[in-house]
């Protein structure tokens, strides 16, 4: 132990007489592993860790099945089969697959909140309690008894101040009256974020037929059962309610999967692979440390020459050397941590996901531990190699000076660790190049409307309010008109789920006259409620027939307008004007077709062209609406007096979510722009330190090579020669390791592939214009080694010293 002592003292002194050295090392080491740690804290909390729920090894996620393709939400009559069927669980819970918008009034002015609903079960099933009050009880989950809700923390801290009092206060929600029962825990989160929680009922929203799956199932497997068994005995189940059920549960099961996996779903693809370019800067940087600590070494080869002619063996020079490196490491290790505290809320704006269940991302002891691992890991990878041909290569030549060395198996360890940086370096930036061609592609989509200049909002009535049909036309016709009146205004639009933004709501369709007899030719479509003006405002373009019109009333025979999609889907091959689509709202409604519209994206960019039917909200009255104005003016400018509008034909309706079209598209965009952005900023990284590394090696090889070069141009070597032998010895390392790394990205591509919108994951544009690229960043990189050897002196390299 004093031997190892003496070493890190050694290394200190040795270090203090080369800060420009140790602050080069300790930068590169401590950006790779500052990335590396605040990239493994973000999967640590979103993939690692336990849920912080109850036994979480318990927990388990149901999802519905047809014919083995996965489905995220069931019905609610097969739920209370397979909840009463079973014996596999302690519990099994539902809650709705999306979030309800609720108009919450009372307060000083009326909002809009994110509610849903789930089952009286569902926090008991989690084994989560409320911070305040209790629970749903199993009274409250029947029809018709008195209406509870549970809110969370910050909805309780924004509205009622954290006031213990909050517990049998009534909130107004929807227009009717409910008891608050408890406060959620601050943290507490399961897929979505939502301030209100109602029970599920017989009467809920949302409980149909069987045919319709909109709820999400979570269970809590019983003491001593395995995710196997219950697998065995919900299958058993699924066949007997498809023998009881043919029409609705054909094909039909239940899949399960341990929840804490099943939540990360939506983003473990990016976190996977962002850590792996993370990775792969590491690994370059220790690389380009190797680089250095070798030329360290070599130019401190009298000394140890000295050190082992005094009698120092082989293993003490290595360890000492070695020790020097993992010094450098561990400080860079401290430097790195703290600076993964300063990038973890990056990487999190960055990446734009919640870790599950309301994880607290931080720098826990398993972050440490892993700080302190790859901060002695990258001490070895970049020193041990260094450390060993340093050492034990050619000591007793440097006591002989008349020897003039080259240390050539140096070089070439240099050389390949310039290639390897180049390949590793070349797979991250035809990464980013293929995201970047992805996202473009994405963003020049047509979404079939014109989205420019659109400002958005939501608007949602109280049901006990407005229970009449009538109110809610009359409402929403004059508010029509009346936001057409704002100075500023061209146009205004209005439509249950606006395009892009409210995705979802697609039903059961078909062609009247020729009704599918096998089930798997049952089609579906998105609905869409609208009124008259819609498509002229939104800028989509009839096709044939009409639009919607103020005539299609009540009174007047069911129409509707379908998407050119739709079309071709339900009526292939004949004129669809005129002919009748049967929609199933839980029982058949037929509906006349007027039009044929222009296909709109009203999903999401990415998705294939949809089919989307439009009937007339003058007959299909919803309660809750989009708005999209059409303003000849900054469309920000027009919040205030489209709430002035509002609130003037009832001042207790709120206008939420307010943004603009472009804005939202963008939002879609988050992901995909997450990858390209962040691969991007690796792959910049890495071509500095690639770049940096090959100046390095050249400068070291022209520096070992006076001598040589001084004899050519004392021999009447030109300076054209002396560059092209420079430029020739770099490329050529350039040209392996582009070899290299694109064979390791095209491997490395076809995991990408399911991220990709149009664009091949073997796409030659991006590999050729990566490998250009990168060519010419080498070139510059290897211009100023070869001038400086253009001023080498041929006498002065030729004096024996």
């Amino acid at each position: 132990m004093s031997g190892i002592w003496n070493d890190i003292r050694y290394a200190g002194r040795s270090l203090i007489h080369a800060p420009g050295f140790a602050v080069v090392v300790i930068f590169i080491l401590a950006v790779g592993i500052g990335a590396a740690v605040a990239m493994f804290s973000i999967m640590e909390a979103a993939m690692l860790r336990p849920l912080p729920y109850h036994e979480p090894q318990r927990l388990v996620l149901a999802n519905t099945t047809f014919d083995g393709t996965v489905s995220w939400t069931s019905s609610a009559e097969d739920y209370w089969d397979w909840r009463d069927m079973s014996t596999s669980f302690d519990g099994l819970a539902a809650t709705l697959g999306s979030t309800q918008r609720h108009t919450i009034t009372g307060g000083q002015e009326p909002e809009q909140l994110q509610g849903t609903i789930v089952s009286i079960n569902f926090f008991a099933t989690l084994g989560i309690g409320p911070h305040l009050g209790r629970r749903f009880s199993p009274d409250e989950g029947l029809e018709g008894a008195p209406n509870v809700a549970m809110i969370s923390y910050g909805y309780w801290q924004r509205r009622f101040g954290g006031s213990p009092d909050v517990l049998g206060s009534t909130l107004m929600i929807d227009g009717f009256a409910y008891e608050v029962i408890g406060v959620m825990p601050a943290r507490f989160r399961f897929y979505f974020d939502v301030d209100v929680w109602r029970p599920m009922r017989p009467d809920s929203d949302y409980i149909a037929a069987r045919r319709f799956h909109n709820w999400v199932l979570v269970g809590r497997l019983a003491p001593g059962v395995t995710l196997e068994q219950a697998q065995s005995e919900v299958d058993v189940i699924s066949a007997q309610l498809e023998a009881a059920y043919p029409d609705s549960n054909q094909g039909k099961a239940l899949r399960l999967k341990p929840l804490g996996s099943a939540m990360v779903f939506l983003y473990r693809e990016s976190l996977l692979m962002l850590m792996a370019a993370v990775t792969l800067v590491l690994l370059i940087a220790c690389s380009n440390v190797a680089g250095l600590m070798l030329a360290r070494g070599s130019a401190r080869r009298l000394e140890l020459s000295v050190r082992a002619a005094l009698g120092a063996s082989g293993f003490r020079l290595v360890r000492q050397l070695l020790t020097e490196s993992l010094v450098l490491a561990m400080v860079a290790g401290i430097s790195g941590t703290l600076l993964a505290a300063w990038l973890q809320p990056f990487f999190l704006q960055l990446l734009a996901i919640d870790p599950p269940a309301g994880q607290a991302v931080g720098l826990p002891s398993s972050v440490l531990a892993f700080a302190i691992a790859v901060s002695i890991a990258a001490g070895v990878l970049a020193g041990i190699v260094p450390a060993i041909r340093s050492s034990l290569t050619g000591l007793f030549d440097e006591l002989k000076s008349s020897v003039r060395t080259t240390d050539a198996g140096g070089t070439r360890f240099r050389s390949g660790l310039v290639v390897a940086q180049v390949a590793l370096t070349i797979v991250l930036l035809v990464g980013s190049g293929l995201m970047i061609r992805s996202l473009a592609n994405l963003m020049s989509v047509d979404t079939g409307f014109d989205s420019r200049n659109l400002l958005t909002a939501e608007i949602s009535l109280p049901q006990n309010e407005y229970p009449d049909p009538e109110q809610r036309i009359h409402f929403f016709t004059t508010l029509l008109e009346n936001v057409g009146a704002i100075p500023g205004v061209d146009e205004v639009a209005v439509i249950n789920q606006l395009p892009i933004r409210n995705p979802g709501n697609n039903i059961y369709v078909h062609d009247a006259d020729n009704p599918p007899l096998d089930p798997d030719d049952i089609r579906s479509a998105f609905i869409r409620a609208v009124l008259p003006g819609y498509f002229e405002d939104m800028g989509i373009p009839l096709l044939a027939g009409r639009v919607i019109a103020a005539t299609d009333v009540s009174e007047a025979p069911r129409v509707m307008v379908i998407s050119q999609g739709m079309a071709d889907s339900i009526f292939p091959g004949v004129n669809p004007i005129g002919r009748h689509a049967v929609v199933d709202f839980g029982r058949p409604v037929t509906f006349v077709v007027v039009g044929v519209v222009g296909d709109v994206r009203v999903n999401t960019l990415s998705s294939a062209r949809p089919s989307t039917m439009y009937a007339s909200y003058l007959q299909v009255p919803y309660y809750s609406m989009g708005i999209a104005v059409r303003t000849a003016v900054e469309p920000e400018s027009l919040v205030g007096p489209l709430r002035d509008v509002v609130w003037a034909l009832d001042p207790n309706i709120p206008v939420a979510n307010v943004a603009t079209m472009e804005d939202i598209i963008g939002r879609t965009l988050v992901t995909r722009r997450v990858r390209a952005v962040a691969l991007s900023i690796f792959g910049g990284v890495a071509l500095l330190l690639a770049a940096v590394g090959l100046y390095g090696v050249l400068s070291y090889w022209v520096s070992r090579r006076r001598y040589e070069i001084g004899i050519r141009v004392a021999l009447g070597a030109s300076s054209g020669d002396v560059v092209e032998m420079i430029m020739k010895r770099g490329i050529g390392l350039v040209v392996v390791g582009i070899a290299l790394g694109l064979g390791a990205a095209l491997a490395g591509a076809r995991l990408l592939e399911g991220m990709l919108y149009n664009v091949e994951p073997v796409d030659p544009t991006t590999f050729i214009s990566v490998s250009v690229f990168f060519t010419g960043v080498a070139t510059v990189a290897c211009l100023v080694p070869a001038w400086r050897a253009l001023r080498v002196d041929p006498a002065e390299a030729l004096q024996v010293k």
